[in-house]
């Protein structure tokens, strides 16, 4: 008996070893010096492991969660501290330092007290500045451009290759091949005369619009919908009462952020022409939790929402909230219900 006990014991020191040497090594590999190339094409150097992140602007903070990594940040964009999801996903993100927005500047001092091992910036406006301040500093700063779905799917492999270590990157990419694969085959036989045209209004108001290359572009056309806004390029554009109705789309999505006071402009009468407002097919892009016109694995949802809402006969058999469900738990380990969010997508 005692000899038997002996043989036990000495497997299972061999397969603790084996193990602790495969951890060790894969812990050592993460370790060592990697180069990855970012997506503004910069070549960045990473000089061992990555424990501490910062991210300055949602989409980035949004990634970085899919990806597992919620242990790792030790700063956030302020606009990251205050949504319901990364505080669902996430609750100790109240704790960690704000460095600031994309929109109204980041905090250069607080960023850098920080020691962080690893930056993900955002490529318009001070962007390429920031990282190549950091980069003076020894601290390593990658730009990511999640302006599409290939892009997304860029720029989490990328956080994944600066991070060196095992992520959630593959489930993730999975998930959003299954959406995507799922709404191409369900409009593949979706004759072109009866697609509809569509109408994204920004944050910034009514007459603020998307242009041909921003992610709400891709929700549209993956969706089956003609963006008329597609041949504007850039950013954010203002149009004129005039040029909406020349478009007269068929939807319209307003965006998670506008404010509730800018949806009264639907019960102008003059509005009434616009062919979307007369057939009230005008919706609030999803979710309560987080919103999914922002760039973020969460946006190829607002594709497949918006495809089952207005060609609802090529999705009849589709539980919209069970897929919902599936895809948050398998990318934050939590359903959307579990963590209180609901689509709050109709118009009142």
């Amino acid at each position: 008996m005692v000899q038997k006990a002996g043989v036990w014991t000495g497997i299972f020191l061999v397969i603790f070893v084996i193990l602790g040497t495969s951890g060790g090594a894969m812990a050592l590999e993460n370790q060592k010096p990697r180069m990855v190339i970012d997506q503004a094409n910069r070549r960045v150097m990473i000089p061992g492991g990555v424990n501490k992140i910062v991210t300055t602007f949602k989409p980035a903070t949004l990634c970085v969660l899919t990806l597992g990594l919620a242990p790792k940040l030790i700063g956030v964009d302020t606009s990251s501290k205050r949504d319901r999801l990364s505080k669902a996903v996430f609750p100790g993100i109240n704790q960690i330092t704000g460095i600031g927005s994309k929109s109204m500047g980041i905090n250069f001092e607080a960023l850098v007290s920080l020691e962080p091992d690893l930056v993900i910036l955002y490529s318009q406006k001070d962007g390429l500045q920031l990282a190549n301040r950091l980069a003076d500093l020894n601290i390593p700063a990658i730009i990511i451009l999640p302006e599409t779905f290939q892009t997304i799917q860029l720029s989490l492999q990328l956080i994944a290759q600066a991070v060196g270590g095992e992520t959630n990157y593959k489930a993730v990419e999975q998930q959003m091949d299954q959406v995507l694969l799922l709404i191409q085959e369900r409009l593949r036989d979706l004759p072109l005369e009866n697609r509809k045209t569509g109408y994204f209004a920004s944050s910034r108001g009514m007459f603020s619009t998307t242009t041909g290359n921003m992610i709400q572009h891709e929700i549209f056309t993956t969706s089956g919908i003609e963006n008329v806004s597609a041949n504007l390029t850039g950013y954010f554009q203002d149009i004129s009462p005039e040029q909406l109705f020349r478009w007269n789309p068929d939807i319209m999505v307003l965006s998670r952020h506008m404010k509730r006071s800018e949806t009264t402009r639907l019960a102008n009468k003059g509005l009434s022409q616009v062919t979307a407002i007369s057939n009230k097919t005008v919706y609030r892009c999803p979710s309560s939790l987080s919103p999914w016109d922002f760039p973020s694995p969460l946006s190829v949802l607002a594709s497949l929402w918006l495809a089952k809402r207005v060609y609802p006969d090529y999705f009849s058999d589709i539980n919209l909230l069970d897929k919902i469900n599936i895809y948050h738990r398998v990318l934050f380990g939590k359903t959307m219900d579990e963590m209180g969010g609901s689509l709050d997508d109709i118009i009142q």
